[in-house]
């Protein structure tokens, strides 16, 4: 979904980016809701998604596309590790999730 100014009764809206990330055997990652790229080389990428910067981390990695326009992102190599710094969840009450840092370890 992508940023969209609708004019109702003269108020602007805008609507947010849905955020998903999926990986495919360790070796192939797809993320949605990007809203820029901060720092990227062969071993380390560093985003700023829909709920906060996102840092991936591996080797060999390569950012196979990027539309800013969508917040689609592809990302190719050995990716060894995803870390949200600031994730924050409606439903914990606006609490750190500490749920993606404790699958990768």
């Amino acid at each position: 979904m992508n940023n969209i100014n609708n004019n109702t009764n003269g108020e602007e809206r805008k609507s947010r980016k849905i955020h998903n990330v999926v990986l495919y055997n360790r070796r192939q990652m797809t993320v949605s809701g990007v809203i820029r790229v901060d720092n990227f080389n062969e071993n380390t990428i560093v985003l700023v998604t829909e709920p906060g910067q996102m840092t991936v981390e591996g080797f060999n990695l390569h950012i196979s596309k990027l539309s800013l326009e969508t917040g689609d992102m592809n990302i190719d190599g050995n990716i060894t590790g995803l870390f949200y710094s600031a994730d924050y969840s409606e439903h914990d009450g606006g609490k750190p999730s500490k749920f993606l840092s404790k699958l990768f370890k």
